[in-house]
């Protein structure tokens, strides 16, 4: 199974690596997993310049290996932080560049831009404790996936990570939500 990470976190030791670190623990061994961390992809943000209504793509290249990787993947993992009531820039700026296969799918008319069905996953942390910034992410993590033959079939919510960093409950509930991928 090709798993890709969407890691949306600038803290590669932090609150976010944590949960999925937990969560890859339940993923078999000779699975291909590939976390991709958007901080240092910088994905430049869509400026709505049109291309993808009539193309296949985007106009920018930045992410054209990227794209690949993620249509080729059986299941996509979000891990990211909650910034404010959303996601951190970077996460943000990579879901808005899917508005290639909106286009394909609502103006083009493709039935399935992204052929190959896959299963998503989504971790989130959260400094507060509070359940809004998730349910916000989640929304428009389904929307998304919604055109992307990316079926969103669980998620962790591990909150309150300022006082005491991630609970042992959100760690187990992690690993087993990765469980959910072979099922």
């Amino acid at each position: 199974m090709k798993i890709l990470i969407l890691f949306g976190s600038p803290k590669t030791n932090g609150s976010t690596a944590k949960l999925t670190g937990a969560f890859m623990k339940g993923i078999r061994k000779n699975d291909d997993v590939e976390i991709v961390h958007l901080f240092s992809l910088q994905p430049t943000p869509c400026n709505a310049c049109g291309y993808c209504k009539a193309a296949n793509g985007c106009s920018k290249k930045d992410l054209e290996k990227f794209m690949a990787k993620l249509e080729d993947a059986d299941a996509v993992i979000v891990a990211t932080p909650v910034y404010n009531l959303s996601f951190p820039a970077p996460m943000k700026a990579l879901f808005d560049r899917f508005q290639r296969y909106y286009e394909a799918h609502f103006r083009r008319k493709i039935a399935q831009p992204i052929k190959k069905h896959k299963k998503a996953v989504l971790l989130v942390t959260a400094g507060d404790d509070e359940d809004e910034g998730y349910g916000i992410i989640e929304k428009q993590v389904k929307m998304s996936f919604s055109v992307m033959n990316t079926e969103l079939v669980g998620g962790v919510l591990a909150k309150d990570t300022d006082n005491g960093g991630v609970k042992e409950a959100d760690l187990r509930r992690a690993f087993e939500l990765s469980k959910i991928l072979y099922s």
